[in-house]
């Protein structure tokens, strides 16, 4: 447990996700748990989602939310969520669809990996074994899915846009061959609508169907909810819209900065400390988390750099790149960024513009490498090297706090 609660101070998700991660718990005891410790109805294993419901939920409700549509009938909406008793997403779900809702429980990683399947939003499964091609919706392209896991392989021609150069005569190189394909797990067990059944009944016997093994069936569209009450939608819905995003955080001085940093509480008050004040006197900063071969973006400012956009950037670390030599001597980097694929698949989703050099940082916790602080001045420009020294020494204060967490557990 000690080490689940370590994997999520530095790397973030629940418990249970890191439980999974580090192979301590199978899905479907951790979903029997969750189903007890919220009282709902559990599923686990590949669980198809009702097309018709996903068009009911628009991207951005299943975003925040972190929940998704499994069956809809009629005027009922079942959905999956990592909470199913949060009220403020069952009445947004609600209003927006004009459905009763009733909310059934899974563990947050199968969330991701339907998000990702029926939305295309990015979720990455931090090596929990998890296959989002798996829960591909009916009439989606198995082939779309397969090209997010395997990233976005660049030909010359992209390459040599990015730095502004053309060079006629050079031959494309030969894509990657694509992944061998996955074998499905077994369907879940479908929901049987009970011949009739209090409100209290409906969900006694809803569970027990939901955790009672069934053999393997065709994926067809899922069947009906039972009969019974859900949550209504509200006559009114306060605020009646998403809210809108946030401003930029203003930046921070190096002493403010230092001072933010001795009494965070947690992993995402650290993120917005380094990139508030990397803002400071740098036009793009990322701040990417280092786990399993992989840097994957956390947090970034600048630029229009969007969250979906830096949580979209995932390289694998051991090709020649600046992020690779970071993590490997566990030091520093300042100067221009070499002309490797692997820099230029970063260029490319920093939204493209060739710095005249970047600064990079490694923080280190738990032994390793767990965080890259990526900065640079935009196109063309260079970084201000009067400001390296005081991003080093907030590199170390950055593990000082996380070993502060890490000693609370």
């Amino acid at each position: 447990m000690r080490e689940a609660l370590e994997n999520q101070v530095i790397f973030g998700g629940r418990l249970g996700t890191n439980l999974l991660e580090l192979g301590l718990v199978q899905e479907e005891p951790l979903a029997h748990a969750l189903g007890q410790r919220h009282g709902a109805p559990y599923l686990w294993g590949a669980t198809p989602l009702d097309p018709e419901a996903v068009k009911l939920v628009p991207a951005d409700l299943a975003d925040r939310w972190e929940m998704v549509p499994y069956i809809l009938s009629d005027r009922r909406l079942a959905v999956l969520a990592c909470d199913p008793s949060n009220l403020a997403m069952l009445d947004e779900v609600a209003f927006s669809t004009g459905r009763n809702v009733q909310a059934l429980v899974v563990p947050e990683a199968r969330i991701w990996s339907h998000l990702r399947s029926a939305y295309g939003l990015v979720r990455h499964l931090r090596g929990i074994q998890f296959e989002y091609q798996l829960d591909i919706l009916p009439g989606v392209p198995e082939e779309r899915i397969k090209a997010q896991a395997a990233g976005d392989l660049m030909d010359e021609s992209a390459f040599d846009a990015i730095y502004g150069r053309d060079r006629a005569g050079v031959p494309t190189p030969t894509p990657a061959p694509p992944a061998p394909p996955l074998t499905p797990a077994p369907p879940a067990p479908p929901l049987t609508p009970p011949a009739s059944a209090s409100p209290d009944d409906e969900i006694i016997e809803l569970t027990e169907e939901l955790v009672e093994p069934a053999p393997p069936v065709a994926p067809p569209v899922p069947p009906p909810l039972a009969p019974g009450p859900g949550h209504a939608p509200p006559a009114r819905l306060a605020p009646p819209s998403p809210p809108p995003p946030a401003p930029e955080p203003t930046p921070l001085g190096f002493e403010e900065a230092l001072a933010a940093l001795a009494g965070v509480t947690d992993r995402e008050a650290i993120a917005r400390t380094v990139l508030r004040y990397a803002r400071r006197r740098l036009r793009r900063a990322v701040l990417f988390t280092v786990h399993r071969g992989a840097a994957q973006g956390w947090v970034g400012l600048g630029d229009g750099l969007g969250a979906r956009q830096v949580q979209a950037m995932r390289f694998a670390l051991g090709a020649p790149g600046v992020l690779d030599t970071v993590v490997r001597t566990r030091s520093h980097y300042l100067g221009p960024l070499p002309r490797t694929e692997a820099n230029i698949r970063l260029l490319k989703a920093l939204g493209g513009g060739v710095p005249g050099n970047a600064l990079l940082v490694p923080i280190l916790a738990l032994g390793r490498v767990v965080n890259v602080i990526y900065a640079d001045g935009g196109r063309g420009a260079m970084v201000d090297a009067g400001g390296v020294g005081e991003l080093l020494i907030l590199a170390t204060r950055i593990a000082q706090s996380y070993q502060q967490l890490l000693a609370r557990i």
